[in-house]
């Protein structure tokens, strides 16, 4: 879980993107053949609903949308739609 306060959208988007392109192109190094392994991840992401919102809420929110990523590929961004 990463946490980004004061944060929008689009930046969260857009940083969750070049990290999950930077893990997709840097192998893992490991000691079997064949010597690397490549990896991807999936990302969901959440926005704060205001003063009200929860924690819990937030992340039932990103775990809602990091399901939706891997239910539609994975191996990419998906925000939270609320």
């Amino acid at each position: 879980m990463v946490v980004m306060p004061d944060t929008d959208l689009a930046f969260a988007c857009n940083i969750s993107e070049r990290l999950r392109q930077s893990i997709e192109t840097t192998p893992i190094k490991i000691s079997r053949a064949p010597g690397t392994l490549g990896i991807t991840i999936s990302i969901g992401i959440a926005k704060t609903e205001g003063e009200g919102d929860t924690a819990e809420g937030l992340l039932h929110r990103a775990d809602q949308a990091l399901y939706r990523a891997k239910r539609s590929g994975r191996n990419r961004v998906v925000a939270d739609a609320a």
